[in-house]
């Protein structure tokens, strides 16, 4: 119970205040002074009474002198470390909140602490501070390099991309035969769709993904172009995406996704011309939804495992780690992935 007490005191003694621990000290420093003049002061009373039976103002005072030299000291000792440390002390931590709280340009160096120890004190945070300043500084340099270098390597292999893309276009209209047009068309159509990806990868401040509102719409754009080239019927695409913004290494089975799935439906529906919808919802458990759908989709049309584009949409599906899911229904394929943190995408304008 004793043991109990005695940690409970000094947990309190923990939280006082430095001023009132000050004051504590001082006085446990003192105290034999202080009753050693009260016992002074006490003596010479009762021979002064014993006397003369009366004690004068001017001799109540000369009484009281020691006590209230006592007094004194406590009161001058708590001022000296009022003023030295206690007050220093203060300025300095709230100074420390404010850095902490991301005031980063917040200083405590000051010229008038009355003591070696606090102005040092006060210097070495101030180098301390300084010295982050710098590295903070430094280190965003660095990263705005980085992010420089990233784009231009993305901005390099998008060129690289759309210069395969346009030699593939220019040799499928030199061919004869409809077979070969429409493999250099499906051909096209992939590697185009690497280009808008590392497009939206370098673009602005996406380095933290891609969007995929922006990424849907070239590319159902270009679809609708290449296909119209190759089939003779533009398909009519429509985009229903909202503002989601993928990871980097799913962008890009994403971008085949959307365009093996708008090809087969455009394939299949041929002569007539395709209607797709491409869709896509972010919900709430850091996932979101793709569906493509079309018409021609109400009867599974991935059941042929030997047709390369089957095996490129599976494949896809397994690179996003998710299974793509026929809904005979509402005649679409969905598929469900991770997408990072919400974040605000940089809009397309």
């Amino acid at each position: 119970m004793t043991g109990s007490a005695g940690r409970v005191l000094v947990r309190q003694l923990h939280e006082w205040p430095l001023s009132v621990k000050v004051i504590v000290a001082l006085t446990a420093a003192l105290l034999p002074l202080g009753a050693l003049a009260t016992f002074v002061t006490l003596s010479a009373y009762r021979a002064l009474l014993f006397h003369s039976g009366e004690v004068s103002a001017s001799r109540w005072v000369g009484l009281a002198l020691p006590l209230l030299m006592w007094l004194a000291a406590l009161l001058i000792g708590w001022l000296v470390a009022d003023r030295l440390l206690v007050q220093p002390l203060t300025r300095m931590r709230a100074a420390v909140e404010r850095y902490t709280a991301g005031e980063t340009t917040i200083r405590i160096g000051r010229t008038d602490y009355l003591s070696a120890e606090m102005t040092a004190l006060a210097a070495a945070f101030d180098r301390l501070a300084n010295d982050s300043a710098t590295h903070d500084a430094a280190m965003r340099d660095a990263l705005d390099e980085q992010k420089r270098l990233t784009r231009e390597v993305h901005h390099r292999v998008k060129n690289n991309l759309q210069i395969v893309a346009s030699l593939l276009s220019l040799q499928a209209r030199e061919t004869t035969s409809s077979e070969v047009g429409r493999a250099y068309s499906a051909i096209q159509a992939r590697v185009g769709a690497l280009a808008l990806v590392h497009r939206w990868m370098y673009d602005g401040d996406a380095a933290y993904g891609v969007d995929l509102r922006a990424l849907a719409n070239d590319l159902s754009a270009a679809l609708e172009q290449n296909i119209a080239a190759v089939e003779g019927a533009a398909p009519r695409i429509k985009v229903d995406v909202e503002r989601v913004v993928v990871a980097q290494d799913t962008a890009v089975p994403v971008a085949f996704l959307i365009t093996e799935l708008i090809a087969l439906a455009a394939r299949l529906s041929a002569p007539e011309p395709a209607e797709a919808v491409i869709e896509a919802r972010s919900l709430a458990n850091g996932t979101a939804t793709l569906s493509i759908k079309a018409a021609i989709f109400c009867d599974d049309a991935l059941l042929d495992k030997a047709k390369p584009s089957v095996r490129i949409i599976t494949g896809m599906a397994r690179q996003m780690r998710a299974p793509l899911t026929h809904y005979p229904g509402d005649c679409s394929y969905r598929i469900e992935f991770a997408v990072p943190s919400p974040v605000v995408a940089k809009s397309e304008g």
